[in-house]
């Protein structure tokens, strides 16, 4: 009777111990929204490589964030399963059983579990750094997009240049004329109007120009801040790469790792978000 109980008393364990390995699988749902993080930084970029206007960019950075803290939250929830240690107790039964000694298959299965935990965490981390050189790349050619259009600028100023020239010669040949023509009351009159006229289009022109080389002004002050945000951001974007390969060489701690490059991602977002704002204050100034 009593090798009976003892039978039915010992599948409980196995149970148990297959119930705790299953806890240490938290990152498994963790990929679905790693691949929508990468495809919103996809879009993001095609979106800031076309130049143009869109109204979506917020709402793809504020989805990218929201999916940032969803993964960070399933990586503590992962650690915090991984320190929690549970013990399998056994039935009830007559034979009155020990406690069994501890099972050290178990202790092997965890650190296997927790290995290839942080290998996942190194391929993610090795992921978000390519995408990071992707999204410099792009900033780099935002920047000669907007040089050549201050160039573009500067000689549409030069044309305004030599169009005000030419209508002050214009206006001393007119001038000229009427003197010559003093005598004739009419036709006086005529080039006085005239000469009105393109003295008050002579001064639109020059009001124009005036405007425009304070709007070149302000896009190279613009410009010099932009090149300023994008050298910070160089660097931010090494000194993460340098977390990264600390982080491969170690492979045991990567708690403080990991809240330096959060830390590091949304400084980098804030700055992606003045550097939005900015654009579309240039893109609005240029109207």
């Amino acid at each position: 009777m009593r090798n009976e109980d003892r039978s039915n008393s010992v599948p409980d364990i196995p149970q148990m111990l297959d119930e705790h390995h299953h806890d240490d699988s938290g990152l498994d749902g963790a990929a679905a929204p790693i691949k929508l993080l990468l495809k919103l930084i996809q879009d993001h970029k095609d979106a800031c490589g076309k130049g143009h206007k869109d109204s979506r960019r917020m709402l793809r950075v504020a989805t990218m964030v929201t999916i940032l803290d969803t993964v960070r939250t399933r990586i503590q929830k992962c650690q915090s399963f991984g320190n929690k240690t549970t013990q399998a107790t056994l039935r009830r039964c007559n034979t009155g059983l020990s406690q069994p000694p501890k099972d050290k298959k178990g202790r092997v299965e965890a650190g296997a579990d927790e290995k290839e935990k942080l290998r996942r965490e190194l391929s993610a981390c090795t992921a978000a750094r390519k995408r990071l050189e992707l999204m410099c790349s792009s900033l780099g050619k935002e920047k000669e997009i907007m040089a050549a259009e201050l160039s573009r600028k500067a000689h549409e100023l030069s044309e305004m240049e030599d169009l005000i020239h030419g209508l002050k010669v214009q206006n001393e040949k007119l001038v000229r004329k009427v003197q010559e023509c003093v005598g004739g009351e009419s036709q006086g009159r005529e080039f006085e109007e005239q000469n009105k006229f393109l003295r008050e289009m002579l001064v639109r022109s020059h009001d124009g120009y005036q405007s425009m080389k304070e709007r070149l002004n302000e896009a190279q002050g613009k410009n010099m801040v932009l090149c300023g945000s994008i050298d910070e951001m160089r660097e931010k974007i090494e000194s993460s790469f340098g977390n990264v390969r600390r982080l491969k060489e170690r492979a045991v701690d990567v708690d403080e790792d990991i809240e330096s490059l959060e830390n590091v991602f949304e400084h980098f977002q804030t700055m992606l978000e003045k550097h939005d704002k900015m654009q579309e204050e240039d893109k609005e100034g240029t109207s």
